[in-house]
Parts: C-alpha cells; sequence; structure tokens
C-alpha cells in the first residue's frame, strides 16, 4: 500500500512539473492557441489566387459555410484565417490558368483544416459528419467520401500518413500543398526556445531583434515606446505575411499594425509572428522583447523586465551591451540585477554597434578583454561575448529581398569596407572554433559574416540545440 502511495505522489509530482513545463514555453493568451502562430500561409501557393474573381468568390463561401458548421467561425483564430484568406485570394487580380470549382476539391478541405489548426480531435465527430455530407454534395463525385476522409485521417495522425497522403496519385495535383501541412506541422509540434532580450537605453535592442527576424518587427529608436512585452514567433516558412496580436488579431500584418499598440490591448502582451530569415530560419524559436530598463520616462519598465528576468521561463538570455557605452552606473546595476536571479541559465553578450568604433584608433580586441575581466568582476564566469553590429547585419539581409534607398545602399557598402578591415571573423575564429559559417561570394551576404551577426545566430542555433 505504501508502495503505491508513494508512486502515486511521484506521478501526481511529474504531471505537475510537466504542465508547469507546458505553460512557460508558451506566450498563452486566453482567446488563442498561440502555438498556431508558428503556422505560415498555405493559401499563398494555392492556384486558386490565379482563377476568376467568380471561382474565387465561390471557393471562399465554400470554406467559410465549412467552418461555419465545425462551430468555429466566431474563435478568434479561426475568424482571423477566414479574413487572411478573403484579402490574400482576393487581392491578385492576374488570372492564370482557368479552373472550374471542381479542380480545387481537393485545395478547400486542406485549407479549412489548415484554418482549424489541423486539430481536427478537437471537433466533435458529428460535426465532421456534416461537413462531410455538404462536401460531397457540394462536389458530387462518387470517390468524395472516401478521399474525404484519407485527408482528414492523414492530418488528424502523424507526419507519415502525411507523407503517405502526398504519395497518393490521387492528391498528385496537390502533392506540394500537402509538403506544406506537413512542414506546419511538424514545426508548431517542436518544442519552443525561447529568448529573453535585454538591454540598457539606447543598446540596439530593436535593431537587433530586427536583424535576427530580418524584418523590420521592432521600432528601432533612442526612446522607449511601450511598456509591453513583444512576443516575436518565428513561422515554419515564407509566406510574405507577418501575424500580430494585439488585442486584435491580424494575419496580414503590416508595418501600421506591427509598429503601434493598439490602445484597446489592456494586456501586458503583444505577439507577432514572421518567418526569420537566416540561420535561425528552422528553429521553432520565440524571441521576447523586454522594455529598457533605465527609461527615465516610465520607471515601470524596469520592473516588468526585472519581474520577466527573475521568473526565469525562457532558455537563454540575451544581453544587449552597446560598445560605445561601456560600464556606465546603469549598466552596472543591471548586471548586478541579472547576475543575482538568472541562476545556471545561459546568456549570451551582443557587444552591439561595433561599427561605431574608429579601427584606427581604437582597438577591438582590448576593448573585448577588458569587457570580459569587467563581467568577470560581476561574478560572469567565462562569458560568451560576441561583437556585432545589428545594423549592418539587418541591411546584409535586405538586400535579399527588396531594393535598398539610396541611403542605406550607401551605408551598406560603407560596412562592407569596414568588417573587412576590422576582422572580426578571426576573432570568432579562434575563441569559438565549433561555429562554423561558411563565405558567399556577394560581399552584400558575406557582410552578415564580416559583422558578426551570422555567428550570433549560429550559438544560439547551438545551444538550442544542445550544444555548448
Amino acid at each position: 500500500m505504501k508502495h503505491k502511495k508513494k508512486n502515486s505522489r511521484r506521478m501526481r509530482k511529474k504531471q505537475q512539473m510537466l504542465l508547469q513545463k507546458n505553460k512557460n514555453i508558451q506566450c498563452e493568451v486566453k482567446e488563442i492557441n498561440t502555438e498556431w502562430l508558428s503556422m505560415s500561409h498555405i493559401v499563398v501557393f494555392n492556384p486558386i489566387l490565379k482563377d476568376t474573381m467568380e471561382v474565387k468568390t465561390e471557393y471562399l463561401n465554400r470554406l467559410k459555410r465549412y467552418i461555419k458548421i465545425s462551430g468555429r467561425d466566431r474563435r478568434k483564430y479561426e475568424s482571423s484565417a477566414l479574413k487572411a484568406y478573403e484579402r490574400i485570394i482576393l487581392a491578385n487580380e492576374n488570372v492564370g490558368e482557368k479552373h472550374d470549382i471542381e479542380f480545387y476539391h481537393h485545395y478547400i478541405l486542406l485549407d479549412m483544416l489548415h484554418i482549424l489548426g489541423y486539430e481536427i480531435k478537437d471537433i466533435p465527430i458529428e460535426k465532421i459528419g456534416s461537413i462531410r455530407k455538404e462536401y460531397c454534395m457540394e462536389f458530387s463525385r462518387l470517390e468524395e467520401k472516401t478521399e474525404f476522409e484519407k485527408i482528414i485521417n492523414a492530418v488528424k495522425e502523424n507526419e507519415r500518413k502525411l507523407i503517405a497522403l502526398s504519395q497518393d496519385s490521387s492528391f498528385s495535383q496537390e502533392k506540394n500543398y500537402i509538403e506544406l501541412i506537413r512542414r506546419n506541422k511538424a514545426f508548431k509540434n517542436k518544442k519552443p526556445y525561447k529568448v529573453m532580450v535585454t538591454a540598457t537605453m539606447s543598446a540596439g535592442k530593436s535593431t537587433f531583434i530586427n536583424a535576427l527576424a530580418g524584418k523590420y518587427v521592432c521600432l528601432s529608436q533612442n526612446m522607449a515606446c511601450t511598456s509591453k512585452i513583444h512576443h516575436i514567433i518565428n513561422k515554419s516558412f515564407e509566406d510574405g505575411f507577418a501575424y500580430e496580436y494585439d488585442h486584435d488579431l491580424v494575419l496580414t500584418a503590416g508595418k501600421e499594425e506591427l509598429l503601434k499598440d493598439n490602445e484597446l490591448n489592456h494586456t501586458d502582451k503583444i505577439i507577432e509572428a514572421v518567418h526569420f530569415d537566416g540561420f535561425l530560419n528552422n528553429q521553432r524559436i520565440i524571441v521576447n522583447d523586454s522594455p529598457g530598463v533605465n527609461y527615465s520616462g516610465n520607471e515601470d519598465h524596469k520592473k516588468i523586465t526585472d519581474k520577466l528576468i527573475s521568473k526565469k521561463e525562457y532558455d537563454l538570455l540575451v544581453y544587449i551591451m552597446n560598445a560605445t557605452q561601456l560600464a556606465t552606473d546603469d549598466e552596472a546595476s543591471h548586471l548586478e540585477f541579472v547576475k543575482s536571479v538568472i541562476g545556471k541559465k545561459p546568456i549570451v553578450f551582443v557587444l552591439n554597434k561595433i561599427d561605431e568604433f574608429n579601427i584606427e584608433e581604437e582597438d577591438i580586441n582590448q576593448t573585448i578583454k577588458g569587457l570580459t575581466e569587467y563581467l568577470k568582476r560581476k561574478g560572469f564566469k567565462n562569458p560568451i561575448i560576441c561583437p556585432m553590429s545589428a545594423k549592418a547585419g539587418y541591411l546584409s539581409k535586405q538586400t535579399k529581398k527588396s531594393v535598398l534607398s539610396k541611403v542605406e545602399r550607401r551605408e551598406l557598402y560603407n560596412y562592407v569596407d569596414k568588417f573587412e578591415d576590422m576582422k572580426l571573423t578571426d576573432y570568432y575564429g579562434k575563441n569559438y572554433k565549433k561555429i562554423q559559417v561558411d563565405d558567399t561570394e556577394k560581399e552584400e551576404e558575406q557582410l552578415l559574416k564580416t559583422c558578426g551577426l551570422a555567428y550570433v545566430e549560429k550559438i544560439i542555433v547551438k545551444l538550442a540545440t544542445g550544444g555548448k
């Protein structure tokens, strides 16, 4: 009897630990499952985008009807997803190859399952039956019932079932679409690696986060704009869209939504999701952006950040330091606090704005050596120090997908020349021998390596995948 009670207590304790673990790795909100925000839009690869407006309208009407039958049409995520589908599908007015609605009988079912987050097990069997009845009536084909079941079961089950479905000759047209669903499901099911970013004012924290994402998701300026915590989620693949949850959930968010806080949001959270460009692109990562700790305009910022760091609901702390303003009183105070609460959590010190060094008058290696000694005196043994320029890294990523302004292009090539002379690669090659970054022929892309950002991303990947 005693043995059974002991096992029972052990089991309860294990369950409690698991529940707490699951709670910690999520940036949960009541109205939506934030895991779903890691899934990219599949509809951007749907041939419906180039069909006639008549067929598009019919497609959307049927899709909305199926979601309504599921009983999920009024939930925040599903209703937002439908709005996004409408915007994406109707936006393209260029008609390509025309099809009748029957051509899309598998696509529409796959889209329905995507909007439902692939969580078919949570929908009552009778509702699934009603959708099947409606679907088979609208697509009057003898085999539809069987094909409906094949798709439902494959999405409901595991990755192996989806691979088998994509290889089924009945679904050869939709093979790539099914593959996108497989990628979304696999990515969503990964355990997220949570990175907390902290800094004092003017260290370049927002620019650093923008550089990691390769997208302009944080407002970069020398003042604290908000006391809210920004959670930036990496999406499974590039779909050309950003998501934002800020009171409203917008799955086709533009700059206006991303860079302006919604006054109706009375919570302490803003959640954004984009596909990260760079070496973090395949990582299920969540970056938590904390308010600047020494903003004189709002003392609550420090309290919020201190609380976040103290809770330790992250896997890695990235501490951004301004290479031109080291060892300030504010910096010393924040470092002492971090040391007092961080415990055994790994920490990476990013020595940002290294591009502002005058290499003819200042010795970068001596600066890093001095910072190392300073951090050791603060109690940080063998600190990981990463000199870099977030601004240069961000511009380097932009060259692959957008046209830079004349000012930005001039700035970019100044960085190219400057970082060739700085030879940060020698520092990383000497101190982090396990971190390998390949060279590229294009000097604009090579800048990603020479400015240090590529090494920082590789170090994060190393830590995220269990390396040291």
